[in-house]
């Protein structure tokens, strides 16, 4: 925003401009965003117009051509659509992880995988044990998951009790977490699989992929064949969110320009333009114009479509697609009766356990058996108890747990309801105990160094 220091309204504006725009790009206002949301849907599904709530996730909605008709409830609209965008973010993120983040690092990797895995199998294990042989062991991989806006929201509330660097290993453990939790989906949560659409999904996928590997960059090429994909995908009976991750590591990672070519050029064109009397005019002077869309232009080359992307995606799944989400799917309707229910009926009771107990041991055992034996090694500055921490705080499977639900109980509504409530409970359960962890080992370590 340029602001004309002569006037006063501008300067105004802009003092209130910049630190909004701040607030609105911060990682905690989407964590904020996401738990606003998820109340007004806990209020609405419990209040006296549950009947419009109701009403409203499952109203019809779609278009009709002659004889062509598409058509899904809002709900299905969000959950096979939208959040399709979410999927591809992640993948996004966990291509650039994998080639230029912690995960490039071998140790680092070994042990996020280690830490991942054990955080994926213990919960599932434990959930299966307790529902062997009913018909609710289908929701296994309910509490495989990790909500990482959630777990992110509750590190912002310690932030000065953690260091740096422990932000990066619990993002990187969340990636590693999802792609377990969209495998899990994309294999054992798909139903009447059609071959043929499927062939087809991964042929375009396939050919995204060459042409990457020829250099096409153009974003319109890999929107337009990417939808093609996820809708054949669609229409095979795997879950789309799989092709929203498989498009996204088919994005170039690659700069067309070397940074030192991007300085080169964009050196000369702002000299051609600082060669001119008088002032820089890109209003009235076309030249001036055309020279600034050069620079720009040289910028873009430089940078990666994967990066661009990635900027680009953020901010609107953080402040409404995740929102959006969270409106339509955590508006369950619930009181003391049904919580108690939630706590006896096998499936609350494996998810609720699963996720506050199953992560505890699967992650902080995992990166204690890692350290043991050397089989990784964890960022500097983090320890085993900030890694216990993180397996508190990992049982916050909001999000990522109800949309596994979501197609594991789809024809059990009582289950999912069950379900739903159970996954509420243990995510504010893990938020407490990782927060009060934290700070009991904060003062801990306060009076030690006192002491000393």
């Amino acid at each position: 925003m340029t602001i004309d220091p002569n006037n006063s309204l501008q300067r105004r504006v802009g003092n209130i401009h910049t630190p909004f725009s701040n607030f609105v790009r911060a990682q905690t206002t989407a964590s904020w965003v996401l738990l606003l949301a998820t109340i007004v849907a806990l209020w609405w599904a419990n209040s006296d117009y549950s009947s419009v709530y109701q009403s409203l996730t499952h109203i019809p909605i779609g278009v009709s051509v002659g004889g062509f008709e598409l058509q899904a409830s809002f709900k299905h609209i969000i959950n096979d659509g939208l959040m399709v965008i979410f999927f591809f973010l992640l993948g996004l993120e966990i291509k650039r992880e994998v080639i230029a983040g912690d995960i490039a690092q071998t140790a680092n990797r070994r042990m996020l995988i280690l830490c991942a895995v054990g955080g994926m199998v213990f919960p599932a294990a434990i959930y299966a044990m307790i529902n062997w042989s009913l018909d609710s062991q289908i929701g296994w991989g309910i509490p495989m998951a990790t909500d990482t806006a959630f777990a992110l929201g509750a590190l912002s509330i310690v932030r000065k009790h953690i260091p740096r660097s422990l932000l990066a290993f619990l993002v990187g453990l969340a990636i590693v977490d999802d792609v377990g939790a969209i495998l899990v989906i994309a294999i054992f949560y798909s139903q009447d699989i059609s071959i043929l659409p499927l062939f087809i999904s991964f042929a375009l996928i396939a050919f995204l992929a060459l042409a990457n590997y020829a250099g096409i960059s153009r974003p319109i090429f890999y929107i337009v064949t990417g939808i093609a994909a996820w809708w054949a995908m669609l229409k095979s009976g795997v879950h789309p969110t799989f092709a929203g991750v498989a498009i996204a590591l088919t994005v170039p990672a690659r700069p067309k320009l070397t940074p030192e070519k991007l300085l080169d050029r964009a050196k000369a064109t702002i000299n051609s333009m600082l060669k001119k009397t008088g002032s820089v005019d890109v209003l009235g002077e076309r030249r001036d114009h055309d020279k600034v869309l050069e620079v720009r232009d040289i910028a873009e080359r430089a940078s990666t479509p994967l990066r661009r992307w990635e900027d680009t995606l953020g901010l609107p799944v953080s402040l409404f697609v995740l929102p959006l989400f969270a409106l339509v799917n955590a508006g369950v309707p619930f009181s003391y009766i049904s919580l108690v229910e939630s706590l006896q009926h096998p499936a609350g009771l494996g998810i609720i356990t699963g996720l506050v107990l199953g992560k505890f041991i699967g992650i902080s055992g995992a990166c204690w058996l890692g350290l043991r034996y050397k089989i990784g090694s964890l960022p500097d500055g983090v320890n085993l108890q900030h890694v216990i921490w993180v397996s508190l705080v990992a049982g916050i499977g909001f999000t990522m747990s109800t949309f596994i639900a979501t197609p594991g109980f789809d024809f059990q509504p009582g289950h999912l309801q069950t379900a739903k409530t159970a996954i509420l409970l243990a995510s504010i359960i893990s938020a407490i105990f990782g927060i009060l962890y934290l700070r009991y080992n904060s003062k801990l370590q306060s009076h030690s160094r006192i002491e000393e």
